[in-house]
């Protein structure tokens, strides 16, 4: 049945995208802005873009009249078109480029911990799952019901025996002090996930690989794998997005810059002397922020895929 009044659905639509979306518009203007126009025009367009679009102008209408520049310091300079271009092209892109020269280290971090968290995640959360899936034994619903009973375990609780343990293995101040407590944490999930889709996976197909001589290695390989890819997307991508905005742990079990994570990073960020420079912190939150949208616009139609075709089947 159609709705009576479809437009007041579309309005209430729009004003709720355009409220969530307004902080995100906020940081990405304020990342091309310098502090004197921060705190001069709280809502204001960056001043470098409305002079690139000033050079524009005149390149378009072939106006070779030189352009005036006000300096920091409060000068007025004439420059050409080029000159001028270049001077505001610096202006607008300086909070960047000096925010990715900080954070270059941890966003390598970041990917590297992220990345083989997901890839351990998938490997052992499929593998286990397979076995209570496929794999007939004593005890198989008891085992998994144990292991989704410890879902009711906040993570908060378990901070301190982790704590402990990472420092009696002597791996504080190192890549495996974050990704191997993530890989452990994340099974629970992964295992409900694909156990869940293996088990409504044709009963035919394994009978038939098991008559040519497949055992359960080939049928894992060369069956589960292909058939369960967006399954993959979805365990892979839920890691993904919490081990790259957790902040607590990264930074509990390093304590030294060379394993900061992009979290802790700009928590150090804050702390040091860029703190008042609006335009850098803005834009040390937007490059933070690319990664996960880029993983948003690419993977977004996998990951749906792998929740329509039965990833969240209880």
């Amino acid at each position: 049945m159609k709705p009576r009044f479809p437009w007041l659905i579309h309005l209430v639509l729009l004003v709720t995208a355009g409220l969530t979306l307004a902080p995100f518009a906020f940081m990405v203007n304020n990342a091309f802005r310098s502090t004197p126009e921060f705190y001069h025009g709280f809502f204001a367009l960056p001043a470098a873009a409305h002079g690139l679009v000033q050079v524009a102008g005149h390149t378009l209408t072939g106006d070779d009249r030189p352009l005036t520049l006000r300096q920091d310091d409060g000068t007025v300079v004439e420059l050409s078109r080029r000159e001028a271009a270049a001077r505001h092209w610096t202006r607008l892109t300086t909070g960047v480029v000096r925010a990715w020269q900080v954070l270059r280290p941890y966003v390598i971090n970041s990917f590297i911990v992220s990345g083989l968290t997901a890839i351990g995640v998938c490997c052992l959360g499929s593998g286990t799952a397979y076995i209570l899936a496929r794999y007939r034994f004593f005890g198989r619903q008891f085992l998994f019901l144990f292991i989704l009973s410890t879902m009711v375990f906040p993570g908060v609780l378990t901070l301190v025996p982790s704590f402990l343990l990472v420092k009696q293995l002597g791996l504080l101040d190192t890549y495996a002090a974050m990704i191997l407590p993530y890989i452990a944490g994340g099974q629970v999930f992964a295992i409900f996930v694909f156990k869940s889709f293996f088990e409504g996976l044709p009963e035919e197909l394994f009978e038939s690989a098991r008559l040519d001589g497949a055992g359960h290695w080939h049928l894992y390989r060369h069956i589960v794998l292909p058939l369960s890819l967006p399954i993959f997307s979805v365990v892979a991508i839920m890691n993904l997005l919490g081990t790259w905005n957790n902040f607590l742990w990264p930074y509990i079990v390093s304590s030294d810059d060379r394993h900061a994570v992009v979290a802790s990073g700009l928590f150090l960020l804050s702390g040091s002397s860029f703190v008042n420079d609006v335009g850098t912190m803005f834009a040390a939150y937007l490059l933070s922020s690319v990664p996960l949208l880029v993983l948003f616009l690419f993977a977004t139609k996998t990951f749906v895929r792998g929740l329509t075709s039965g990833a969240m089947k209880v």
